[in-house]
């Protein structure tokens, strides 16, 4: 299971020169065949074979034939055998098939799918109780649940009907059963709040029948209501596979919406000339002044500059030397992959942004700022 601190970790490394091999393979068997992956794996390493270390590509045709159980449906490996550094990671949600050769591993399609598929929290409820569930990365990671047991015996094991009274309840006992069931979704709105804090959930999503997940919403606490992204109408009793599916998919809708509010808000805020920026340049040196509180970067965009080999700081233009301390300029080839890691490095979060119109008409990658 991949985390945020193997993302930490792989943000951290450097190979002090060697080359890391960076490759992310799709093996969706929903998609193709395993045979096909393997094809597909051959062409990526033999690509990546012209600046790989022959010790890289080797190690990874061992992995795949002797490690690897071709199941979920992403994998992705890091390689620098000189470092002594190996990492990778079975996936549940699907990569883009890519093979990186650079001086640290390459990131950005990981953080591409953390913020896709990053972990969040499921509560289903009902008036009897609730059932709790974190997945991260398209997996379950913990699950568990309750049950009101006074609402459990009114229901099945209380007497049939009261003489005389229409549907055989009295008033006193259906005010019994709503005093019950509000005090059930307290203990549940409880509950979440602890599953929260316990497992850092971000994110809550909520489902149930309408009437059961308006009245949990109501009584659930500010702060973690605050968590809740969207909602669903679900059985408490589905299977964890369905109710992942519709999490997930809901999930998705969010995290586009939300990616159309942000470019929205950094666009406006450049246009007006404050809050935001769009654009290579004044990106790069919001980022670089430490200003950018979210950097946001269009899926696949790729740019080239140069870097200081003393203090590493960022240009788009090649100069005989650093502007800042004189040192030594070279070249950067995938410089957006330079800029996330140099914003993830600063603590700032990063928006990978798909299928956005706008951002790419703006230059493909922008910021919000913190001034």
């Amino acid at each position: 299971m991949f985390t945020e601190r193997d993302l930490s970790q792989l943000v951290e490394f450097r190979s002090e020169g060697m080359p890391v091999l960076s490759l992310y393979l799709n093996v969706d068997p929903t998609q193709q065949t395993t045979d096909q992956y393997k094809l597909t794996l051959r062409s990526l390493l033999k690509e990546a074979s012209a600046e790989a270390d022959k010790a890289d590509i080797e190690a990874v045709e061992r992995y795949f034939d002797f490690e690897y159980d071709w199941q979920g449906k992403g994998v992705v490996v890091f390689s620098c055998q000189d470092a002594d550094f190996w990492r990778s990671y079975s996936l549940a949600v699907p990569v883009h098939n890519y093979a990186y050769v650079s001086h640290r591993p390459f990131i950005k399609p990981l953080t591409d799918v953390l913020d896709a598929y990053g972990r969040y929290g499921v509560i289903l409820v009902d008036s009897e109780g609730s059932r709790m569930f974190l997945f991260n990365l398209g997996e379950l990671e913990e699950a568990t649940g309750t049950l009101g047991e006074e609402v459990r015996r009114t229901k099945h094991g209380g007497a049939s009907g009261v003489a005389g009274m229409r549907g055989g309840v009295t008033a006193t006992t259906a005010r019994r059963g709503e005093a019950v069931v509000l005090r059930n979704l307290k203990e549940v709105a409880e509950g979440t709040e602890a599953f929260c804090e316990r497992y850092g959930c971000r994110r809550l999503v909520v489902g149930g029948t309408e009437a059961n997940v308006s009245q949990f919403l109501d009584i659930l606490p500010k702060a973690t209501h605050a968590k809740v992204v969207g909602s669903f109408t679900i059985d408490p009793d589905a299977p964890v596979g369905d109710v992942q599916a519709r999490s997930m998919e809901l999930i998705e809708d969010v995290a586009k919406r939300r990616e159309t509010d942000l470019v929205q808000e950094a666009i406006s805020g450049w246009k007006r000339g404050s809050g935001g920026v769009a654009g290579l340049a004044d990106t790069l040196v919001a980022l670089q002044e430490h200003r950018a509180g979210m950097l946001l970067v269009a899926a696949g965009y790729e740019a080239s500059g140069f870097r200081c080999q003393d203090c590493r700081y960022l240009i788009l233009s090649e100069r005989d030397e650093c502007p800042l301390c004189g040192g030594s300029i070279e070249p950067v080839d995938d410089l957006v992959e330079t800029m996330t890691h140099r914003a993830l490095e600063q603590g700032t979060e990063v928006e990978i942004v798909r299928g956005s119109e706008e951002l790419e008409a703006a230059g493909s990658v922008g910021a919000l700022l913190r001034y």
